[in-house]
Parts: structure tokens; sequence; C-alpha cells
């Protein structure tokens, strides 16, 4: 099974600590889109698992059908309309969050998993 075929509508993304290595683990909402993951970062910049993830350049990804870890970068400004499409697609039962993240965007986080 590939990322693009999960269907839950949260994932665990596990990072290591920058300072002391140890697993952090934190539960997302997600999408795949063009072959990416992109998960946002509910605290933005001040969250512990995206700096982890930054830091290290890498996360995993875990779900109850499989693991997967990839390079970890911001996802760019140009990449971020196709993502909030994919999120209100996915997330249609929760209008009124995505279109509070379409008038401010938050960070979302990208990977390459393999």
């Amino acid at each position: 099974m590939s990322p693009d075929e999960l269907r839950t509508q949260t994932c665990v993304v596990v990072t290591r600590g920058r300072r002391t290595g140890t697993e952090h683990v934190a539960t997302v909402w997600f999408v795949v889109t063009d072959g990416r993951f992109y998960a946002p970062s509910r605290h933005g910049l001040q969250s512990d698992w995206l700096q982890n993830a930054l830091h290290t350049r890498s996360l995993e990804v875990r779900s109850a059908r499989g693991s997967w870890q990839g390079a970890a970068a911001l996802a760019d400004p140009d990449e971020i309309p196709a993502v909030l499409d994919a999120f209100s697609e996915k997330y249609r039962k929760y209008p009124s969050v995505v279109t509070a993240w379409r008038a401010e965007p938050p960070v979302f986080v990208r990977a390459d998993l393999a």
C-alpha cells in the first residue's frame, strides 16, 4: 500500500526530538496530493513536531495500514491553493475550517514518502 491510498481522517506523524532524539508523536489531519503528503501544524512554526521535522528534515507517517518515512520541508507558498483544495475535498464535513484556512493558511509540512 502506498500513502496515496490512505483514506483515514487522521494519521500519526512521528519525529525525533531535535535536542533529545526521543520519539515525538502527533496526530494530524493530512492529504496526499500529487504524490506528496501534507499536514497542517496547529501551532504553526511553534509546534514541536514541526520544528523536529524541519530540524532533522525527516518524518515518519504511521497508520493502521502502514508506515512511511520521507524528507520533510515546509510547503511552498505556490503549493498552498492546491493543498487547500485537497483538504476541502477530504474534510468537506468541516467547511468552516477550510474557509478559515483559505483566509489565513496554516503552516503546512510537505513530505515525499517512501
